[in-house]
């Protein structure tokens, strides 16, 4: 089966190399092509523009878009408008709900004036959204939140470490079984 694999740098694999990224151990793991598609610093609305081609879809992101000072609203229907794309096409898709960022996340670590106390309470609101809107569509996700805390972030709290990444994939694993 071939997975396409849409999102931001969690998906891209931002700070580790190619094998480590999770898509490439998911697709160890069973045997499954997961295709990454992330791009570093991607929005939902980029996402939306790529195309979507497989036998199932992974789509994850969101954050950039709130560390832009977009509402919640505009992921949450980007992420409607590219499972509504993929399920048009015959390609059955999957949300990931994804993990809360670190506590210790510095607002100097973005461009620009960011408040992070209202980033992470847009990306936690967000988060649940996110889930009950995918429950609401029929929408299948995997909600790496229970899954993929503070040990699993590397030293930016953001992105994935090496052992994150490897979480990622057994979850993922799970979520699609052997081939």
């Amino acid at each position: 089966m071939d997975i396409l694999c849409i999102g931001d740098s969690l998906t891209y694999g931002y700070g580790v190399r190619r094998a480590e990224t999770w898509c490439a151990l998911a697709s160890a793991l069973t045997g499954h092509s997961f295709i990454n598609r992330g791009v570093n610093g991607a929005t939902t609305g980029e996402m939306a523009e790529q195309e979507l081609a497989g036998d199932a879809l992974f789509v994850m992101g969101g954050l950039n878009n709130l560390f832009m000072g977009m509402p919640v609203s505009v992921p949450l229907s980007d992420i409607r408008g590219i499972c509504e794309k993929a399920r048009s096409r015959g390609i059955p898709p999957t949300v990931g709900i994804p993990m809360q960022i670190s506590a210790d996340v510095s607002e100097g670590w973005c461009e620009g004036p960011v408040d992070m106390d209202i980033v992470r309470a847009s990306y936690a609101e967000f988060a649940e959204a996110l889930l009950r809107q995918c429950e609401k569509d029929g929408v299948a996700a995997v909600d790496f939140r229970p899954h993929i805390g503070p040990e699993f972030l590397s030293y930016d709290g953001i992105h994935l470490n090496r052992q994150g990444h490897e979480r990622m994939a057994q979850i993922m694993a799970a979520h699609w079984g052997r081939r």
